[in-house]
């Protein structure tokens, strides 16, 4: 996925996004609250040797050696039991070993030690009384001996004192974490939205799936029970035909392929043999091959064939001519179902002879729309495609974006550019049917 399209993704589902981040930053400010302040109180210990034994280097190497031992010490009954007598604490050893901490920072002779509680001054006394006793354990055990090895003191240097502001929860990092994993969330939650599953329901949608402008939206065309077609669906048609004039230089193509995208509804199935009729009222010649259908269209697009009828399939394998297949329409447009012969044919064979029968039937009619897909037998896009000399890619509404990009990378893999997209279905944008082109139905047979 491209870059642009993710910008795309994001302008669409910016609400969502939004959301997700409010959500976020607020499910932080909820925990925030919940969450049990904790303060932390800190004194520091030096340490030094009283020793006349060494140099004065010889005893500061000494301390730096022995003073990283201490912080160990922090956690031993010794120094913890007094704390909690004096306290008159119920804690337990093990449960007051959590709430205190000691630690000496690199190359320096101090010890630090850390007291955490509920609040602030009871974290600076529980600190500045673990600092002492641990003070007064060091002197006992570092006392000067008969050999004159150097003696150790540590008095508390830097008392505890009680913090401004509790040190958990962090409400400036709490927040910060909310915000940026609800705009984490909302924007993957957005771009598996706007890839994997996103379906057209509108005509913008179109042109950014494929790049591909959109000719026409076709709201509903299906006639009415009288064979009669709404306002609507004609100027729609109206529409579609002058956009091919004028892409065309004032010319119709003399084949025009056309595929689908997505379920088949009524409006996709009508709309080769409506399409070919409102060219042929203009005057041209038209002929409609829908090579989807083994069986033509039943009322809804006037056929009166069945599936056993002649039709395309037969020519190929011999055993029909195009005379014998065509059949005419009362405005003048022909039209040939697939036939009954599809079986009888290799696809190498209908690539190799569909290409010609198409040129000929181009020879005899202004305009031959060809309805093909991939995997429509005999006439597939790639047979199609070589003598096409243009083509519209129908899409359905609520057709899958991915779907799109796919039929569409099809046909570029043939060569061929489609002219744009028809949409097809959803909302009328105008109610009640008008007086309207009649229903195409099955005239003649034969060429005439």
């Amino acid at each position: 996925m491209e870059l642009n399209e993710y910008g795309r993704i994001f302008r669409r589902r910016w609400i969502l996004i939004l959301v997700s981040t409010l959500v976020g930053l607020i499910v932080a400010v909820v925990a925030t609250g919940l969450t049990t302040r904790t303060y932390d109180a800190q004194a520091g210990l030096f340490i030094r040797s009283d020793s006349e034994g060494g140099s004065s280097f010889e005893n500061s190497r000494f301390v730096l050696e022995r003073v990283k031992s201490y912080p160990d010490l922090v956690d031993s009954p010794q120094v913890l039991t007094p704390v909690l007598q004096e306290l008159n604490s119920t804690l337990t050893l093990a449960e007051i070993r959590q709430q205190v901490s000691a630690s000496n920072p690199e190359e320096t002779v101090y010890v630090n030690v850390t007291a955490s509680a509920a609040t602030a001054q009871d974290a600076a006394e529980l600190a500045n009384l673990v600092a002492q006793n641990l003070s007064d354990v060091i002197g006992e055990l570092e006392g000067e001996d008969t050999a004159g090895n150097a003696a150790m003191e540590a008095f508390v240097a830097v008392p505890a004192v009680a913090p401004a502001a509790p040190s958990s929860p962090n409400t400036v990092l709490n927040l910060a974490i909310g915000l940026l994993a609800g705009l984490a969330v909302g924007l993957v939650v957005a771009v598996v939205l706007g890839s994997g599953h996103r379906r057209i329901r509108r005509r913008g949608d179109l042109s950014r799936s494929v790049g591909l402008e959109v000719l026409v939206s076709v709201a509903d065309g299906a006639p009415s029970a009288t064979g009669v077609l709404s306002q609507e669906t004609e100027l729609q048609y109206r529409e579609l035909m002058t956009t091919l004039l004028v892409r065309r230089g004032g010319h119709l193509p003399k084949l025009l392929m056309v595929t689908a995208v997505g379920q088949a509804n009524g409006t996709q199935g009508a709309f080769g043999y409506q399409f070919a009729g409102y060219i042929g009222d203009s005057g041209a010649r038209t002929c409609v091959i829908d090579a989807t259908q083994h069986q033509a269209p039943g009322d809804g697009a006037g056929s009166g064939q069945t599936g056993t009828d002649l039709g395309f399939s037969d020519v190929l394998v011999g055993e029909a001519t195009l005379d014998d297949v065509l059949s005419a329409t009362e405005s003048g447009t022909y039209r040939i179902p697939i036939g009954a012969s599809t079986e009888k044919i290799s696809r190498s064979r209908a690539a190799r002879e569909g290409a010609s029968i198409l040129k000929e039937l181009g020879d005899s009619f202004d305009v031959t729309l060809v309805k093909a897909s991939y995997d429509s037998h005999p006439l597939t896009t790639w047979t199609v495609a070589p003598v096409a000399e243009a083509a519209l890619v129908l899409v359905s509404y609520g057709t899958r974006a991915t779907d799109l990009v796919d039929s569409v990378r099809e046909l570029r893999a043939v060569g061929v550019e489609p002219l744009g997209v028809v949409l097809l279905g959803g909302r009328r944008r105008s109610g009640g049917r008008g007086r309207g082109r009649a229903h195409l139905k099955v005239r003649t047979s034969g060429l005439g």
